[in-house]
């Protein structure tokens, strides 16, 4: 079993598309949906892909790696590192490269847009710097297409309750001031978020795209001496809170004495992912859906629940726990 750290990919539009772009796709690719599918559909039909990482000099170092299997929209890949080990034999010294490898999942289904990195010793346990090169290659990838490509770590909501209640409660904290920072859905997403929500952000959206804004902040201020109440019983702020988390956006919340506190870039969403379970995808192993007639994969049943349990959405509404669930049978 091995750990995994969830990240969640989003699209947005750059509002400019290169004349050499892949034949055909000028038209069709206008949305982040559209971008969503295409990034779908070219998994399924890549071996590999062209993954690099420029270095400060200005020189790129390209990492091999393979796609393993992609199916009903996940893929599984493995992504190498680049290293270099002194060898000795009969007193002469030789370097060679290794290449150490990475699981890397990439959940491409629609309104998912979702990567699980595996934490190994490949890149010492950092998983960001796997993200990185994800990341920069993607965007040198869609960039002819009119998009960029941002992939940041999402966050578990439950964490933060955790946070402000021990800050609030033990510590006896206030709150002076909460920023949510998001993208705007009319041109980043896809987004993963009930439609209620989406909905309700549609007026911030409206003006974010009037302005030709990407991305807004929802700031909230505390009158002067007063504090902001932050309970996870209020269904409208635990949904944002959701939104923010599952969507890898940061949170900013400022206590008068302790300071600012930004969920985001602390606390990352880490899983235990087991290794038969990649094992049996990669070799076309599933098991019995709900119908006789549907299959399904133990590994996307998985991920349906990190996604779920990323949302942390439980903590004002109770979810299922699906990991316990049977299947029936082998196929």
């Amino acid at each position: 079993m091995a750990q995994y750290v969830i990240y969640k990919y989003e699209f947005v539009s750059s509002g400019t598309k290169s004349l050499f772009q892949p034949s055909g796709e000028r038209a069709s690719i206008d949305t982040p949906e559209s971008m969503s599918e295409y990034f779908g559909r070219e998994l399924a039909k890549k071996g590999k892909l062209n993954l690099y990482r420029t270095k400060k000099t200005g020189e790129p170092t390209v990492y091999p790696n393979d796609i393993i299997r992609s199916c009903g929209g996940v893929t599984v890949m493995r992504v190498c590192n680049v290293k270099h080990v002194t060898l000795v034999h009969q007193y002469q010294e030789r370097v060679e490269e290794t290449n150490p490898w990475c699981n890397v999942i990439i959940d491409a289904r629609p309104d998912v847009a979702q990567i699980a990195i595996e934490r190994s010793g490949a890149f010492g346990g950092n998983t960001d710097k796997v993200r990185d090169i994800l990341q920069e290659s993607l965007h040198a990838a869609l960039s002819p297409l009119g998009f960029t490509v941002e992939i940041r770590a999402k966050t578990r909501a439950a964490g933060f309750w955790e946070m402000v209640e021990r800050r609030v409660f033990e510590q006896k904290d206030t709150v002076k001031r909460v920023v949510f920072d998001f993208s705007n859905p009319h041109t980043a997403g896809p987004v993963d978020a009930e439609p209620s929500m989406i909905e309700r952000l549609s007026l911030i959206a409206s003006l974010t795209r009037s302005m030709g804004a990407a991305k807004a902040s929802l700031r909230m201020e505390a009158v002067k001496e007063g504090t902001l109440l932050l309970d996870r019983t209020k269904e409208d702020l635990a949904q944002m809170v959701s939104l923010c988390c599952n969507n890898g956006y940061d949170i900013s919340v400022h206590f008068r004495q302790m300071g600012v506190y930004r969920f985001g870039n602390r606390a990352h969403a880490v899983y235990d992912i087991e290794e038969n379970l990649i094992n049996d995808f990669n070799n076309g192993q599933a098991v019995i859906g709900k119908a006789e007639d549907e299959t399904a994969y133990a590994l996307i049943d998985k991920l349906d629940d990190i996604r779920e349990q990323t949302k942390g959405y439980e903590d004002a509404k109770k979810i299922d726990n699906r990991g316990k669930r049977k299947h029936r049978r082998a196929v």
